[in-house]
């Protein structure tokens, strides 16, 4: 005797139960977090557990900080922040040996963002600014 609810008809109502199923459980993992401002993302501890360099002008929002550290995070700043910014920074002398960042830098140079780097005394940080565009996306690497 079967069990009941695995024939044909079991099996094709199983499958829309294990995708929502699939999907609710997608939708539990890690979410992207935001802040507005600098200020903002200062007082959620942003800078303190190194998700992100402490560069960003104070003209810094829209900051969106990936959930995944390998995803990075960016953010918008007014263009007469610019070169106050990039006078921090450290223009980029080689590309980074991972061909998933080395294509990265790629495609941002050709859409206008130069590359640039940051040292902390435990990380480097790769950021890809765009004076006339106002942003600049960052990830460690």
């Amino acid at each position: 005797m079967r069990a009941p609810g695995w024939g044909p008809a079991g099996r094709l109502l199983a499958v829309p139960v294990l995708l929502t199923a699939a999907l609710l459980l997608a939708a539990c993992g890690p979410k992207a977090t935001e802040h507005a401002t600098v200020q903002d993302a200062r007082a959620a501890g942003v800078f303190e557990r190194g998700r992100l360099p402490d560069v960003l002008p104070a003209s810094g929002a829209l900051i969106r900080i990936e959930a995944e550290a390998d995803d990075g995070a960016y953010f918008h700043f007014s263009s007469a922040d610019y070169a106050p910014l990039v006078a921090r920074l450290v223009p980029l002398a080689q590309l980074p040996a991972d061909p998933v960042l080395q294509s990265w830098v790629k495609r941002k140079d050709l859409a206008g963002y130069t590359p640039y780097e940051f040292r902390t005394s435990d990380t480097r940080w790769l950021l890809l600014c765009a004076q006339s565009k106002g942003r600049c996306f960052v990830r460690a690497f």
